[in-house]
C-alpha cells in the first residue's frame, strides 16, 4: 500500500523543492538588491555599523532639540522686552510764532506699545532756540502738555 503512494508523495515533494527553489531564487535576488542598496547608503559615511549612523543622528537630533529649546527660551525673552522698547517714533514740525516764518520748531514723541517714552519739543523763536523734554507714562506727563506735544504722543503711537 505504500508503494501505490510512494510515486504521489515523491511527485509531492518534488513540487514542493521546486516551488522552494524558485522563492529561494526570489529571495536571493531581493537579498541582493537589499545589499546594494544598503552598501550605496553606507558607502559615503564611512562607517560599516548602521547602528553607529543611527547612534550619531539621534545624538545630533537631541543636540539640536537642546538648541531649539534655547532659542526658544531666548525669543521668549525678546517677547517680553518687545512692547517695552521705544521703537514707536513720531514727529511734528509747526511755527510756534507767527513771526519767525517758517516751521522750524518740533515735537518729537519717542514711545513703546504702553505709551511710556519721551516728548522733545525744540522751540524756535528770533531770540533763541529752546529744548524741552518731558517723560511720558501711559501717554500722560506730569509736564502739562502742548496740543503739538499730544499730537506727536498720538501719532507715535
Amino acid at each position: 500500500m505504500v508503494s501505490e503512494y510512494m510515486d504521489i508523495i515523491v511527485a509531492a515533494v518534488a513540487i514542493i523543492i521546486i516551488i522552494q527553489t524558485i522563492l529561494l531564487i526570489g529571495l536571493s535576488f531581493k537579498l541582493k538588491k537589499l545589499t546594494r542598496s544598503y552598501r550605496a547608503m553606507m558607502d559615503s559615511t564611512g562607517v560599516e555599523n548602521l547602528e553607529e549612523v543611527l547612534i550619531g543622528i539621534k545624538q545630533e537630533q537631541n543636540r539640536y532639540k537642546e538648541e531649539i529649546n534655547a532659542s526658544k527660551q531666548k525669543i521668549e525673552a525678546l517677547e517680553q522686552r518687545m512692547p517695552q522698547l521705544k521703537s514707536k517714533v513720531a514727529i511734528h514740525r509747526y511755527n510756534a510764532f507767527a513771526d519767525s516764518g517758517s516751521d522750524l520748531s518740533f515735537s518729537l514723541a519717542i514711545t513703546n506699545d504702553e505709551k511710556d517714552g519721551v516728548v522733545l519739543t525744540s522751540i524756535y523763536s528770533r531770540e533763541g532756540m529752546y529744548v524741552y523734554g518731558k517723560p511720558i507714562q501711559k501717554g500722560q506727563s506730569n509736564y502739562s502738555l502742548t496740543p503739538e506735544e499730544r499730537k506727536v504722543i498720538d501719532e507715535a503711537n
